[in-house]
Order: C-alpha cells, then structure tokens, then sequence
C-alpha cells in the first residue's frame, strides 16, 4: 500500500516536473539558449495568482489569468533582455538571464515579503481506492498536467504555430527564406514557454501548499534534470524526464531519506546519461 500511495504522489510530482520542464525545453528548442530565468516565471504564476485569488477570484479563473500574465511578462522579458543580445552569443544571455532571475525574484520578495504565504488550496477529502488513500489535490495535478501535456502535443502537431516553431528551430535561416517571420515565432515562443512555467508554478504552489520567493528558483534545478534527462530541446522528452524524476524523487524520500529527494533525481539522470548521453529523446551519443 505504501509503494502505491508513493507512486501517486510521484506521478503528481512528476506531472508539475513535466510541465515546467517542457516550457524550459520549447524555449531552448527555437531559441537554443537556456533561460535562468524561467524559474521565476513559475514563482511569478504562483503569486500572481493567489493575488487574483485574495482580491476574490475562484482559484481557476484566478489561474488562468495569472498564466496569461505570465506569458505576457515573459514576451516583455525577452523583447527588453534577450532579443537585444541574440546575436551577441550564448554566454551575454546566460549571465543576463540569471541577473534577471534576481532580479525578479527579489522584486517579489519586495512586494510579497520573505515569509512563507500559504497557497488557498480548498480542503478536500481524500479519496479512499482499496486503502490507499488519494489526495484530490494530487488528481487536480494530475490531470491539469496531462491536459497541459496534451495541449503541447496538439500545438506542435496540428496548428501552424506549432508547424512554424518546428522550422525555425530546425533551420532558421531557411525558414526565413520561406517567408516565416521569426520575430513573430520568437514573441509566441516566449509567450507560451513562459505561460507553461506560470501553470507549473501554481500546480507547484498546489503541492508544496507554501509560497516563497525563492521557490521557482530553487525548483530550478529539478526542472533542468528533467529536460536534460529526456533530451534537452525535446518535448516528448522533456514529459517522460519530468514524470521519471517525480517518481524518482518520491522513491527515494520514502524509502531512503526524505531530506534527500533532489539528489536521488540527480542520480537518475548521471545514470542515464552515462548510458544516453544525449538523454531518453535525443538519440544516441
């Protein structure tokens, strides 16, 4: 019973991981530059909305406006910091997305102050299947994070957004040529990654139940175990990555050491890329 009460909690987990990591991977996909700042757009959704939530919102009307805030602060983000220095190299947009990350991340510290806020999760009875008792909070992610997943799946596949940021991020100089304007790809690439971070940003907030200004940053290097785990610039990858190190992590605070739980998904990936160096998606090394 314990192994299968663990497995739900890790799946949840794993679904919030999964999420952040595939709005990190879009962004590298097209961009080929991984922004350290996107953390703090998890941190931003969170407290955006229970901002929206305390002014007397529901909580999912206020999560869907603080993800469309999100995305609109990360096209801004981009357009004032990075858009400036693409052709300057990888390393001027690195340092200048982590002096973005602190820059955010003490602005909220600012408004909002240092101490843990609680997030207005709504008190609900656990669900009871064959003694293993499931929290409705872990079903709500769950199923957000799949239907987010599917979402992503259907963007690439089927519109032509999703056609033309597969183009740019193969080739940008020929999807130029055929007439695709990248500037525009760029702004929706921004705007989509950046809402997937406020979205995993709440789902987060849902699990953790405590809001800090710290936390997307911190959550940071969970996300970039699962990207890189699936293959860094892989959706797909990035979804299988998230869900593994979830389980991963839950695994090993149960059965090892809970203080623990971020190095046991630092240990997944090591062992996995001594074997696929290029992660679960992105072929072999």
């Amino acid at each position: 019973m314990i192994l299968v009460q663990t497995l739900v909690y890790g799946l949840a987990l794993g679904g919030v991981i999964a999420v952040s990591a595939v709005g990190l991977t879009l962004a590298y996909g097209v961009t080929r530059f991984i922004n350290f700042a996107f953390g703090e757009f998890l941190t931003l959704g969170a407290f955006l909305c229970l901002l929206f939530a305390q002014i007397g919102l529901g909580l999912p009307v206020a999560g869907l406006l603080a993800v469309a805030a999100v995305g609109v602060i990360g096209v801004g983000v981009a357009r004032a910091f990075y858009t400036p220095l693409m052709n300057r190299g990888l390393l001027p947009l690195l340092v200048t997305s982590v002096g973005v990350a602190f820059v955010v991340q003490n602005l909220v510290r600012m408004i909002a102050g240092s101490n843990p806020i609680r997030f207005p999760v709504p008190l609900m009875r656990p669900i009871e299947i064959g003694g293993v008792f499931v929290p409705r909070e872990q079903l709500v992610i769950l199923g957000v994070a799949l239907a987010a997943m599917l979402a992503v799946h259907l963007l690439l596949s089927f519109t032509m957004l999703g056609k033309k940021m597969r183009a740019v991020a193969d080739d940008p100089a020929l999807a130029r040529v055929s007439g695709i304007s990248s500037r525009r790809v760029l702004d929706a690439t921004w705007f989509v990654s950046a809402l997937i971070g406020g979205l995993g940003g709440i789902l987060l907030a849902i699990t953790q139940i405590t809001l800090a200004p710290q936390m997307g940053w911190h959550f940071l290097l969970v996300v970039f175990a699962a990207v890189l785990l699936g293959g860094i610039g892989s959706p797909y990858g990035a979804m299988i990555g998230g869900l593994l190190i979830g389980l991963a992590m839950e695994l090993g605070a149960t059965y090892v050491a809970a203080n623990y739980s971020y190095a046991f998904a630092f240990v997944v990936l090591i062992a996995v890329l001594i074997l696929r160096p290029r992660g679960l998606m992105g072929g072999r090394g």
